[in-house]
């Protein structure tokens, strides 16, 4: 575990452990895309791993662009047991059900594929994103799963890599046994552009995403200030100005939010919506006009900034809320008071700030994908 990023934070629960342990199996790093998606099930289909669940550990692995992470839970007694099965789970996939597992990947890729919402942001990913890792969405890319060998398995798990480990804990005693190396970007070198329809049967809805390139976290300053346009444009919910304009006050959409995930390598802003077909055209100029509207009042931003900072608060009442939240400072290798300097900095904002990043905002791709 030499040189392996690391953050302990003091548990609040006395009999509660949780590890979040991100590794180079996203896909910006997956050696053969789709082997993180294989390996998942194959990972679970292990001795190790029922037996993990056997001593009462819970534990989740998620595949994302920028990385995967296992999350575990356990009672505090148990970690150091939990630890060593979890090494043995990732170390030793038992390969000889490979075939299995691929299939069992490739129907939750199905599945993913299915849902109009996913299927929407992984089309505008590979639109937005073009040949770069980042155009393939985790768990709905038309990955080529029947092409993975056990060759390809024995080389991903020794390539395998810790990126960060986070623990929550009330004594920091976990150690992880497994080589590590650093989070390393990949420049996107030029964003697509244009729109795309995908035609799905039997769908009752069409979602709209409307996703435009933007800073990345370690962009900190900048990525502060888009988190909080994130917030006014349609983060907060019922009283975001996309719901208000798309559904409030037109009724044309079942649904409308605005999300930004600030990657490593890069960022997106993603507006949604879920409209009937008839209303497509007029929700995306809708969506587009709100979108560039940079004109802010002091009482928007204090809310949105309230927001952000009681949503904050919410998120790390819980072990497994604090690892979550705190888990991008080792992954990212971001400043150990990080969030402090976000409450700080997003405190001090002023309206022609934020109005300056909405202005900004790169051309967008656009896909619908529905009936």
């Amino acid at each position: 575990m030499m040189g392996m990023n690391r953050l302990f934070i003091k548990s609040p629960v006395n009999d509660v452990a949780v590890i979040n342990l991100a590794l180079n199996l996203g896909s910006l790093h997956e050696p053969v895309p789709g082997i993180a998606n294989v390996l998942i099930p194959l990972w679970r289909m292990s001795d190790y791993a029922k037996e993990l669940e056997r001593v009462g550990v819970s534990f989740v692995i998620e595949k994302g662009l920028d990385y995967l992470m296992v999350r575990v839970k356990a009672r505090y007694s148990v970690i150091p047991k939990a630890v060593e099965l979890l090494v043995k789970t990732l170390l030793n996939p038992p390969i000889d059900r490979l075939d299995d597992a691929i299939r069992e990947a490739g129907t939750r890729i199905t599945l993913s594929r299915e849902d109009v919402i996913t299927l929407s942001i992984a089309e505008a990913l590979k639109l937005l994103f073009n040949d770069h890792p980042y155009s393939r969405h985790p768990t709905a890319y038309e990955y080529k799963l029947t092409g993975i060998t056990k060759d390809d398995v024995r080389r991903a798990i020794d390539g395998l890599r810790a990126i960060s480990l986070t623990v929550v804990a009330p004594e920091d005693v976990v150690e992880i046994d497994l080589p590590s190396a650093n989070y390393v970007e990949i420049p996107v070198r030029g964003f697509g552009s244009g729109s795309r329809d995908v035609r799905l049967e039997g769908k009752v809805q069409t979602a709209v995403v409307i996703m435009y390139p933007t800073y990345g976290i370690k962009d900190v300053e900048r990525s502060f200030k888009m988190d909080v346009a994130n917030t006014v444009i349609g983060g907060m919910g019922l009283v975001s100005r996309l719901y208000r304009e798309v559904r409030v006050k037109r009724g044309l959409a079942y649904y409308a939010y605005s999300m930004y995930w600030p990657l490593g390598s890069s960022g997106v802003f993603i507006a949604m919506a879920g409209v009937r077909r008839e209303f497509v055209k007029d929700t995306i100029d809708i969506m587009l006009n709100t979108i560039s509207n940079s004109s802010l009042s002091d009482d928007e931003l204090a809310m949105a900034v309230r927001n952000r900072i009681g949503r904050l608060k919410v998120m790390k009442e819980s072990p497994e809320g604090i690892a979550n939240v705190h888990s991008v400072i080792p992954t990212y290798g971001l400043p150990s008071d990080y969030y402090d300097r976000y409450i700080n900095y997003i405190r001090n904002l002023r309206p022609e700030d934020v109005a300056h990043e909405i202005r900004g905002l790169q051309q967008p791709v656009i896909v619908t994908v529905g009936t």
